[in-house]
């Protein structure tokens, strides 16, 4: 079945959805009142840290590439998985050294995400192609789609269904993951599903509310049962 990279935004969102997906692939750490990939405190990133997470991968949130300090690398603890770093307002700038060096600043262990702003256009950021070439020469095998905007629609909005398997084929040729995200709701599911895609993240679809609300036991197993219905039929 396809895995999962849930978003939470403190160490008791974390637990909850630890214990009810016990077999969580990723657990991303973010703050999704601020930003599409603003960061939580590192306070927070260390209490997640500490939690009995078994097998689940640990993923923080650090930003946009022109607002990122440094020094903040040497907060992100050791466990860390991958981090996320966006692209926004860098279409027309050089961004790839910069975002070489952020990765060589990361813990050992730690791998840069390439991140893709499926609206590139609103976010001010590479192209999706700019982007998947480019960082697969730098020997990057891990991407992320996902919207800039949440106002203006959800990934496939933006993005055909034909679009994101010809790109998630691209980077499973080359060795690489793709996670798709962007308002994935239960509703999109089926579509999304026929991409090939093996990660899907998700926010919203298990709130309460939105985005910006807080993550609910309920939604969760609701999605979880959405997801393992049509998997069982792909």
């Amino acid at each position: 079945m396809t895995e999962l990279l849930i978003s939470v935004r403190s160490a008791q969102e974390a637990q909850t959805i630890l214990n009810t997906v016990p077999d969580l692939a990723i657990l991303d750490i973010k703050e999704p009142r601020l930003g599409a990939l603003s960061a939580t405190s590192p306070e927070t990133w260390h209490n997640v840290a500490t939690l009995d997470i078994g097998s689940t991968l640990l993923s923080v949130a650090l930003g946009e590439l022109s607002e990122y300090d440094l020094a903040t690398s040497n907060l992100i603890p050791n466990s860390v998985r991958y981090a996320k770093i966006g692209l926004s307002g860098q279409a027309e700038k050089d961004w790839v050294n910069p975002w070489k060096c952020i990765a060589s600043s990361l813990p050992h262990n730690t791998d840069l995400v390439g991140v893709i702003y499926a609206d590139h256009q609103s976010a001010k950021s590479p192209t999706t192609n700019d982007i998947i070439n480019v960082l697969l020469a730098t020997g990057c095998r891990h991407f992320l789609i996902d919207t800039f905007d949440k106002s203006q629609g959800n990934l496939l909005h933006h993005l055909s269904c034909e679009t994101l398997t010809n790109l998630n084929y691209h980077v499973e040729q080359q060795g690489g993951i793709l996670v798709l995200a962007g308002s994935i709701t239960s509703t999109l599911l089926a579509d999304i599903l026929q991409t090939g895609a093996k990660y899907i993240g998700i926010r919203g679809a298990v709130c309460d509310g939105d985005r910006k609300s807080q993550l609910s036991q309920t939604a969760t197993t609701s999605f979880l049962s959405s997801l393992e219905l049509l998997s069982s039929g792909i």
